[in-house]
């Protein structure tokens, strides 16, 4: 009696419901019934296997091209009275379970509880701040070489995708919560930008991407330097960055236009900066033939910072040597492409 009655409700689960076995299951019934019929009124030409599932589905969707009808009258009652009514009535029903069905996946993508565990090399953005933030994907987005495998934002208190076009969206509970960013994908992704509300929000979700130990280059922006220092002694590979605005102010009052040279610098239209990893198989590089190299390819070379430092050098001297693996920063309409640099032309001799 337990089993029947286990089985007894899950029947009346599934129909209440109308899940797609119930579905299934009145489908094969009906047109295992319609066979038997057409079988009975001696509709031998609607019998065949292709004839009968074409004819069947012709009625069902209501399209009726008439080239197969019954040719008896007890044939004619069967498709009336059984066949018509309750193939149109379940090809509905698939219609409007398909429906819901993409509806509910749309909804899910769109309210940020969709997972996105198998993406590599995307850029998992932390944080929302309207205005300020979509100028930051739009900046992200117009930088080929980093918009290849997509956008996911990580945010609490939003309702939904604020751009369902361009990025993925993951609702987070708490910034703090680890078990999100797996969502994200945090672990195969390429960059990881950190700009919560607060330095507080921003610090607690450092702290949980980095429990993830993530190959990704972290970038963290604070208000606070304190809190910046303190990511920084914790985990020395995250980029944290503060607002420059006083530094701004202070240089534009002193040196004329300073503001807009540092507005260009960093804007994403027209000359701008970029950097390019020395390969690691390379030799060590003189600085001097660098410089050269840059301005044979239009560029200016801005300076460089190697892989145990997290200060950048600018402007070294001709006669410095740049060890492989460095990261050098340059100015250029667009981003130079490392197979067109000849780095063995560029050695110390």
């Amino acid at each position: 009696m337990i089993v029947i009655g286990k089985f007894y409700r899950l029947m009346r689960g599934h129909l209440r419901r109308i899940s797609w076995g119930v579905v299934a299951a009145a489908l094969v019934l009906h047109m295992s019934g319609t066979w038997l019929l057409l079988s009975w009124a001696g509709e031998d030409k609607l019998l065949g296997w292709d004839a009968f599932v074409y004819y069947y589905m012709t009625t069902a969707s209501t399209i009726g091209y008439g080239d197969l009808s019954p040719g008896s009258a007890a044939g004619r009652y069967v498709v009336a009275l059984f066949v018509m009514p309750g193939a149109v009535a379940l090809f509905a029903s698939v219609l409007a379970k398909t429906s819901a069905s993409l509806l509910h996946f749309w909804k899910r993508h769109q309210v940020g509880k969709m997972s996105y565990e198998d993406m590599q090399g995307h850029t998992v953005l932390i944080g929302w701040h309207g205005r300020e933030s979509v100028r930051l994907v739009q900046l992200l987005l117009a930088d080929t070489h980093t918009d290849d495998e997509g956008i996911v934002l990580v945010a609490e208190g939003l309702a939904e995708n604020p751009l369902p076009d361009q990025i993925r969206f993951v609702s987070a509970a708490s910034y703090a919560d680890c078990g999100e960013y797996a969502r994200a994908a945090i672990g195969g992704a390429a960059r990881v930008i950190v700009h919560a509300d607060n330095d507080d929000r921003s610090l607690a979700a450092v702290f949980a991407v980095m429990a993830h130990r993530p190959a990704a280059h972290v970038v963290a922006h604070f208000e606070s330097a304190a809190v910046a220092d303190l990511v920084r002694s914790h985990y020395p590979h995250v980029e944290c960055t503060r607002p420059l605005h006083v530094d701004v102010i202070a240089r534009a009052v002193q040196d004329a236009g300073s503001s807009l040279v540092a507005g260009e610098w960093l804007s994403s239209g027209g000359p701008t900066q970029f950097s390019l990893p020395v390969p690691t198989d390379a030799q060590p590089l003189l600085a001097g033939k660098l410089a050269g190299a840059f301005r044979s390819q239009s560029a200016l070379w801005i300076g460089f910072r190697d892989g145990g430092s997290a200060a950048p050098v600018l402007n070294p001297a001709d006669h410095v040597e740049i060890a492989p693996g460095s990261v050098l920063y340059y100015l250029a309409d667009a981003r130079i492409d490392s197979r067109r640099v000849p780095w063995a032309s560029l050695a110390v001799t």
